[in-house]
């Protein structure tokens, strides 16, 4: 038996213990929702920690809960009401099931995004797609689709045709506005009439499923449109929206440049870029605002440089500029320029007229240096321009990482998740990020703690089910806030808690796992969040 796994089963058949005996000390009434909240913990609590028979037992009582008319419980009774369960420590009648690990590469791992009104079938397929070995996260509105599409950035997305849902206006401002992005589209319906096939053809979508469709068909024809997609974009040197070259490009190009500067002794600069507060001018004015935006940037980077230098869109709005034969001092000197002549252009969309700024990390390369490390240094005093106010230019002498915080926050009643989830975290490495963790048994508490109130980038793991505030409550709260797109979050629920989970995606949950779960599970949601938002 895994050591940790192990820890935490015997701490959480302590804390089950230590409350009976404060029931019974009391010998107060126990009330319905006590007795429930209780056995939702534990039904949680033990699934996760491979306890699965407790769960199941668990899980059976608050059946039973649901189903009495019974409205309060003297504390023998609801001793006796939780046999079934705490009989089950018995050292002879624990049973550990081994959680299967499959391996996984997170970052490599295709995303998929569905969108549908049809929450059984969003919640359904994302676990069969899931098993498949992908990331999913889901849609019911056409409006959180939009904002996911262009912050997630999918590698396909599958969306519902249905008439009153407004699903070919979703498809049609994808293709409107990223009308070259090799992006898969395939469209799912209740039918398979031929005019709505054909319909779907016209309006750009890759593929035509029913939804009654085999799973194994259906990941099949989900299978040819991701491979075949991955291999168009990898034959492609440029970035279909910007026109400056893209990041397959940027692996043979800074190859190249760096041999060269290194038989002749001499050092060359980079240039890492992101277009500050980027997400308010999508939120604003529209995501093809944001592509207008993208798009006259990189226009204008590109005719305010040499000839010899090389523009890279990295990702989103980050772009990484190479200049051969060029020092520091003078790299940063050019960033400022950039900067200062850019600050003077008024970009207009439609109507709305806005002004562009940027933050900039200034690398010099003068001794051979793989990318990957030239771009992570770059990017820490890119990091750095950005923790001292945003539209400035920082260099990065040392070939040292300074990497971004991220505040994690667990909101759980389960001490045993939360001191399982506290472990998790604090071992857990995601590339250019520090991760900082808290955690809070209730919303209250949370609520409390100025912690949660900086200019950082958040991770909330909010269980659905809690005393005093549950989950939703919290979730409605954050999402109030002015600056709520910092805090990104993951609900927790149960296997069966269809409603809660709708609530959660309508009130703007990022995702959300059902219990009980595996870490690994667990590590892949994270990492798909985290680093594909930017």
């Amino acid at each position: 038996m895994d050591s940790k796994l192990s820890k935490y089963q015997l701490m959480l058949e302590k804390k089950i213990k230590q409350q009976i005996h404060e029931w019974k000390q009391a010998q107060s009434i126990v009330t319905n929702e006590e007795l429930h909240q209780f056995l939702h913990t534990i039904t949680g609590t033990a699934g996760t920690i491979s306890l699965q028979e407790i769960s199941n037992a668990a899980a059976q009582l608050m059946n039973k809960i649901n189903e009495a008319e019974q409205k309060s419980w003297s504390s023998d009774d609801a001793v006796h009401f939780l046999s079934p369960v705490t009989n089950l420590f018995a050292p002879s009648k624990v049973l550990t099931v081994p959680t299967e690990h499959t391996p996984l590469s997170e970052q490599n791992k295709p995303l998929l995004l569905i969108v549908d009104q049809d929450i059984p079938y969003l919640i359904h397929s994302k676990e069969k797609l899931e098993n498949n070995g992908w990331a999913v996260v889901v849609s019911p509105t056409i409006e959180k689709a939009l904002s996911m599409f262009y912050d997630l950035h999918p590698d396909c997305m599958i969306v519902s045709n249905s008439t009153e849902f407004g699903g070919d206006e979703l498809i049609r401002q994808v293709r409107e506005t990223l009308a070259h992005e090799l992006i898969p589209v395939i469209v799912i319906s209740s039918s398979n009439d031929k005019a709505q096939r054909i319909e779907a053809y016209k309006l750009g979508a890759d593929d035509f499923m029913e939804k009654t469709m085999e799973w194994d068909e259906f990941a099949a024809r989900i299978e040819r449109q991701l491979k075949r997609s991955k291999s168009v974009k990898e034959s492609l040197m440029k970035d279909e929206l910007t026109k400056v070259y893209n990041r397959k490009f940027l692996n043979d190009v800074y190859q190249r440049i760096s041999s060269e500067h290194t038989r002749h002794k001499e050092s060359f600069s980079l240039i890492m870029i992101d277009i500050d507060f980027f997400k308010k001018i999508n939120d604003t004015y529209g995501h093809t605002a944001g592509d207008h935006v993208l798009v006259k940037f990189a226009d204008f980077v590109q005719s305010n440089l040499r000839g010899q230098d090389v523009v890279v869109r990295y990702g989103g709005e980050e772009f990484l500029v190479l200049m051969p034969y060029t020092k520091l001092m003078e790299a940063k000197d050019t960033a400022c320029r950039l900067l200062e002549k850019l600050s003077q252009n008024v970009f207009t969309f439609q109507e709305h007229s806005f002004f562009v700024s940027f933050s900039a990390g200034v690398y010099e390369v003068s001794s051979p240096i793989s990318l990957s490390e030239a771009v992570r240094t770059a990017d820490s005093a890119l990091y750095a321009a950005k923790e001292n106010g945003r539209g400035r230019v920082e260099t990065a002498i040392e070939q040292t990482e300074k990497k971004r915080r991220l505040k994690v926050a667990i909101i759980d009643d389960s001490e045993v998740i939360r001191k399982m989830l506290e472990s998790f975290f604090k071992e857990l490495e995601v590339e250019k990020y520090e991760l900082e963790v808290y955690t809070y048994q209730d919303g209250v508490s949370f609520f409390e703690d100025e912690w949660h109130h900086t200019n950082d980038e958040y991770l909330i793991i909010l269980d659905g089910v809690l005393p005093k505030m549950d989950g939703i409550e919290i979730l409605t709260k954050l999402r109030q806030y002015p600056d709520s797109s910092r805090y990104t979050i993951l609900m927790l629920t149960a296997r069966k808690a269809e409603g809660d989970i709708v609530r959660a995606l309508n009130l703007g949950a990022d995702d959300y796992l059902t219990k009980p779960f595996s870490v690994r599970e667990l590590e892949a949601r994270v990492k798909v969040l985290v680093q594909r938002v930017k």
